[in-house]
C-alpha cells in the first residue's frame, strides 16, 4: 500500500474521473447524486438490488424523478451493483477493475438508523461499521485518492458543552447503538492511511426537502409527524371546531432542535467535495439557529387545528390518562433520551467553506409542507416507482457501435490507430461509455464510463438515439448526429 497522503502535490495527478459514491438510493445519497451531477462530476454508484428491481432500476427511477422536477435531462452515473457489507463490496472483478482505473474520489455516505442491536454483528453495526471497514479496505485497494465520510453530529452523544468540529473521543456517553456504531466507524476512517486526505461531514438530523417537502425515510421529524397525522384527526372537537389533545409534554417548549433539510446538507457537501482546498476537515453540518420544540408542535397544531398540548417542564412525569396520550407516547418512546437536550455544535469549518449555502429556516409553512408531502405518499406506503425505459443503452451497445461505423465509413478505415471516443447518453436508459475504434478493422468497442483526458464526448439525448436507432428519425435530425459524431471523430483524430 502508498500512503498517498506523503505524496508532494505536484506529484500527486490522476487522470481518474469518477466519484464513486455509496448510499445512493438513501435519502441523502439521492440527492448527492443530483447535485453531483448538475455540478458536471462523472459519478459511479454502488447500488443494490431489491426484491423487486435490479441496481439499475433503483436507480433511474430515481433519476427520472429528477428530471421531471427539475425539467431536465440528466447524465447517467454508471451503477456497479454491489454491496457495501460483503467482502471487495460485492463487486465482480471487472467492476472492481473498473474502479481502480477510473475512481478518484469516494463519497462513502451509506447507512443505516437503528437504535438498538442484538450484537456487533447485527444493524446498525454490520452497516456502519463493518461496512465501513469493507469500503476502506476496498478504497485502499483500488487506489482511490481521497476519502470523504458522511458521519453524524450525534458521536457527540450527551455532549453537555459546544461541540468542535475537531474532537471526536473525549469519553462521552452515547446513547445508542445507532451513535456508537457511527462513532466506531468515523475513529477507523480517521486512522485510516492510504488516503491523500479524508473529510468528515457530520450533519445532524435530516428532514425533508425544504421547498418540496420529499422524503423517502420516516424516522425522526417525520415519525412525529405520521403520530400526529394518525392520532389528531380521530380526536373530538370543541365548540369552536378545534380537535381536543389534552397533553403533558415533558419539556419547556424552548428546547433546541438541531434539524436540517436534506437539500441543504446535500448541497454544502456537493460544494466541498468540489473545492479541494477544504478537504482533509471536518464539518458539523448544523443548522445556524435550531428550531424549538414547540415550533414544531405548535406548527402541528396549527395545521391540525387542534388544542391542548401542555408543555409542563422538563422534570414534569409523564402522564398516561387517556388514550391520546398513552398512544403518543408508547410511540415516540424509541427518541426519549434525545427529548429534552440537543447539544450546541461549533461550525466553523462549514461557514468559512461553505458559509454562502445558509440553512434555511424551519418555519410553519416548512413543517406544513412536510404533512401534506408524507400524506400524499402514504407515509411510506406508495409502492417504489418503476422506470419508464424504451431503451437500456446498455444492451443495444452493439447497435450502437454500427451505427457509429456508419456515419465515419471511409475515413476510419483509413487510420491505423486507436481512436477513443466518449458516449454520453442522456435521459431514460441512458448511461457513460467509451467507444474505441480499432484502425482499418473500423471495429467499436465499447467500455464504461467516459475516457480520460482529452478525448471528445459525444453528447446525446437518449430520445434521439432510440429513433435513430428504430430508423425513424427524421432527415433533419438525422443530419445533426452526423454532424455532432463527425465532429467527435474529427476531433479524436487530432488528439491522437
Amino acid at each position: 500500500m502508498i500512503d498517498r497522503s506523503d505524496l508532494p502535490s505536484e506529484l500527486y495527478q490522476s487522470n481518474k474521473n469518477y466519484i464513486l459514491l455509496t448510499g445512493a438510493t438513501g435519502l441523502l445519497g439521492r440527492y448527492l447524486l443530483r447535485d453531483l451531477l448538475v455540478r458536471k462530476e462523472r459519478v459511479a454508484v454502488i447500488a443494490r438490488r431489491s426484491a423487486n428491481q435490479s441496481a439499475r432500476q433503483r436507480v433511474e427511477a430515481i433519476m427520472q424523478q429528477w428530471e421531471r422536477e427539475l425539467g431536465q435531462k440528466l447524465p447517467r452515473p454508471v451503477v456497479i451493483e454491489g454491496d457495501i457489507c460483503s467482502p471487495d463490496l460485492g463487486m465482480s472483478l471487472a467492476n472492481k477493475r473498473w474502479v481502480s482505473e477510473n475512481c478518484r474520489d469516494i463519497i462513502h455516505n451509506a447507512a443505516i438508523l437503528r437504535f438498538e442491536s442484538a450484537d456487533r454483528t447485527d444493524e446498525p453495526f454490520r452497516t456502519n461499521y463493518h461496512g465501513t471497514a469493507n469500503v476502506l479496505d476496498f478504497a485502499n485497494n483500488s487506489g482511490i485518492e481521497k476519502f470523504h465520510y458522511v458521519s453524524t453530529a450525534y458521536v457527540c452523544g450527551k455532549a453537555s458543552e459546544t461541540v468542535t468540529e475537531d474532537q471526536l473521543d473525549v469519553g462521552q456517553e452515547l446513547r445508542n447503538d445507532y451513535e456508537r456504531s457511527k462513532f466506531d466507524a468515523e475513529k477507523l476512517v480517521r486512522a485510516a492511511k492510504g488516503f491523500r486526505n479524508v473529510t468528515v461531514f457530520r450533519p445532524a438530523v435530516i428532514i425533508g426537502d425544504s421547498k418540496t417537502g420529499y422524503t423517502s425515510t420516516y424516522h425522526g421529524l417525520f415519525l412525529y409527524l405520521r403520530l400526529i397525522s394518525m392520532l389528531v384527526p380521530q380526536q373530538q372537537r370543541d365548540e369552536t371546531g378545534k380537535h381536543l389533545t389534552p397533553i403533558r409534554l415533558p419539556m419547556s417548549g424552548d428546547e433546541p432542535r438541531n434539524l436540517v433539510t436534506v437539500d441543504w446538507v446535500s448541497s454544502v457537501i456537493a460544494h466541498i467535495v468540489n473545492t479541494p482546498d477544504a478537504h482533509g476537515e471536518t464539518f458539523h453540518l448544523t443548522p445556524e439557529t435550531c428550531t424549538t420544540a414547540s415550533e414544531v408542535i405548535d406548527s402541528c397544531c396549527s395545521y391540525f387545528n387542534s388544542d391542548g398540548v401542555v408543555y409542563a417542564g422538563a422534570d414534569a412525569a409523564t402522564e398516561e390518562n387517556d388514550e391520546f396520550s398513552k398512544t403518543f407516547f408508547e410511540n415516540s418512546r424509541i427518541y426519549d433520551s434525545y427529548i429534552t437536550s440537543d447539544p450546541d455544535f461549533d461550525r466553523s469549518n462549514v461557514e468559512k467553506w461553505a458559509g454562502h449555502l445558509p440553512c434555511p429556516t424551519i418555519d410553519q409553512a416548512m413543517i406544513h409542507r412536510f404533512i401534506e408531502f408524507g400524506a400524499a405518499n402514504r407515509w411510506g406506503k406508495n409502492k417504489a416507482e418503476t422506470p419508464d425505459v424504451e431503451y437500456w443503452f446498455e444492451d443495444e451497445l452493439e447497435r450502437i457501435g454500427e451505427l457509429a461505423k456508419s456515419m465515419v465509413g471511409q475515413r476510419a478505415s483509413s487510420i491505423d490507430a486507436s481512436i477513443s471516443i466518449g458516449l454520453d447518453i442522456i435521459g431514460p436508459g441512458g448511461g457513460q461509455w467509451t467507444l474505441e475504434e480499432i484502425g482499418k478493422s473500423i471495429r467499436f468497442t465499447a467500455t464504461q464510463g467516459l475516457p480520460h483526458g482529452e478525448n471528445p464526448v459525444l453528447t446525446i439525448d437518449g430520445k434521439l438515439l432510440a429513433q435513430l436507432l428504430d430508423e425513424v428519425s427524421n432527415e433533419v435530425e438525422f443530419g445533426q448526429f452526423v454532424d455532432q459524431f463527425e465532429s467527435t471523430f474529427s476531433s479524436a483524430m487530432l488528439n491522437r
